[in-house]
């Protein structure tokens, strides 16, 4: 038997779609770069340019926005903003007025920065959790890398143009499905208008979001009803940019555009409106499918010193779904896997054998743990026999069985040589 036998290289899967399937619809937006991603595991459905180096303007708060609640537990802890959270800002900038002694918690501050923009909530933010405004950066940076951001580099918290503050619209949609994880920022992403309470130094504050894919209130002409929030930036190097996420029918989607402009006819803000055609346009050409199921066997890999039998099926833990484009074609998926080759028992159900990797159409969409259905008992018998046969094949292995044989030879050797020493003993003493 080979250590490995396929069940099936070409996984064949029959989809029922909603609406009609014909050819899927051709897509160019209008800006600099821009990508289109499933929020629930980042795959991209869409990208033009997405991998471009481009400045994120505003979008950058969205990284600072993540370390906060990723180091922060207490929202409703109060934070009392220093003079240097107000080094380096802009007085064109994006604000809601915190002035230097002003009391505000963390929550709060949250809401200033995501819903209006406030570039000094960014750095008090900053300051709370790192101590410093560049040892937030440095945080920045790190967990950049962490996430795998290869194309981003951060210079501040807010971002206010920097020519080695960039980043790319893959990178930003990275953050984007990471930041999503934490329901508070999606609640305050989501949020047409806000009111922060009266603190020490001001009284009470009332703001509409700059995002009007979700509100008429600043803007007209933009409300998308599947819309739910992320975040806008917009500087003149940098453009007008939207990190947009939506909902439809279980699907949620997030889409990044940077660097569109602005109508010189219609007057109309192209990262709103390329959004949104985006966002549309993966609605109505994608579907979230059933790739690999659980219950499906994917493979039988070899298992030596079986009691039973010499082999254990492999399937994966849970299933798989993925969005995946209206012209479907079964045939352009694939099974690969990756089993091992020297699997010995016992096994027990549950216990990774291997890997398998799913990819439509040439692209990879991930690599799964492949698990055993049931297990395999050990044959003691065929135990003891593989591992005979495993030292035969090394010199070492040789060379120790040739010792033993030799010594288990001189022993008997001795053995009989002083029985018949002691014979003659016994034979003078008679």
């Amino acid at each position: 038997m080979k250590s490995v036998r396929l069940l099936a290289i070409t996984l064949l899967i029959i989809f029922v779609f909603v609406g009609s399937a014909g050819a899927i619809e051709p897509m160019d937006v209008n800006s600099k770069a821009s990508i289109l991603v499933d929020a629930t595991d980042g795959h991209m459905i869409y990208g033009e340019k997405a991998d471009t180096k481009q400045y994120p303007a505003s979008l950058t708060k969205l990284m600072t926005a993540l370390l906060v609640v990723e180091n922060i537990t207490d929202y409703n802890e109060v934070v009392t903003a220093s003079e240097t959270a107000f080094d380096g800002l802009s007085a064109a900038g994006s604000t809601v007025g915190i002035k230097a002694g002003e009391k505000m918690s963390i929550d709060n501050l949250l809401i200033c920065m995501l819903v209006a923009s406030a570039n000094e909530a960014a750095n008090i933010l900053a300051e709370r959790v790192s101590g410093s405004i560049p040892a937030f950066v440095e945080l920045m940076n790190s967990r950049a890398a962490e996430l795998g951001l290869s194309g981003t580099h951060f210079v501040n918290t807010n971002g206010l143009h920097d020519e080695d503050h960039y980043t790319t619209a893959g990178d930003v949609a990275k953050i984007a499905v990471e930041v999503r994880k934490h329901k508070r920022i999606r609640e305050i992403c989501a949020m047409e208008k806000a009111t922060i309470p009266a603190t020490n130094l001001s009284e009470e504050r009332f703001f509409f979001t700059t995002n009007s894919l979700i509100s008429r209130y600043k803007e007209l002409g933009y409300k998308y009803s599947r819309a739910n929030g992320m975040k806008t930036g917009s500087t003149t190097p940098a453009g007008l940019c939207l990190a947009a996420s939506a909902e439809y029918k279980g699907t949620e989607l997030i889409s990044v555009v940077l660097g569109a402009t602005k109508d010189e006819e219609s007057g109309l803000k192209g990262n709103f409106t390329e959004s949104k055609r985006l966002l549309v346009w993966g609605f109505e050409n994608f579907k979230r499918q059933t790739l690999l199921s659980s219950k499906q066997p994917v493979c039988e890999v070899h298992v030596e010193s079986a009691r039973k039998r010499d082999y254990v099926v492999a399937h994966t833990e849970n299933d798989y779904a993925v969005l995946m484009p209206n012209d479907f074609n079964e045939s352009k998926v694939e099974l690969l896997t990756d089993a091992e080759m020297e699997l010995e028992a016992p096994i027990k159900k549950g216990d990774e054998v291997g890997k398998v990797t799913i990819r439509y159409d040439g692209r990879d969409y991930i690599t799964l743990p492949l698990v055993a259905a049931d297990d395999v008992e050990r044959s003691i018998v065929l135990f003891v026999i593989n591992k005979i046969k495993k030292a035969l094949e090394s010199p070492y292995g040789v060379a120790a069985i040739i010792a033993v044989i030799l010594a288990i030879i001189i022993y008997i050797v001795y053995v009989i040589q002083y029985n018949k020493r002691c014979r003659r003993r016994r034979r003078r003493y008679y």
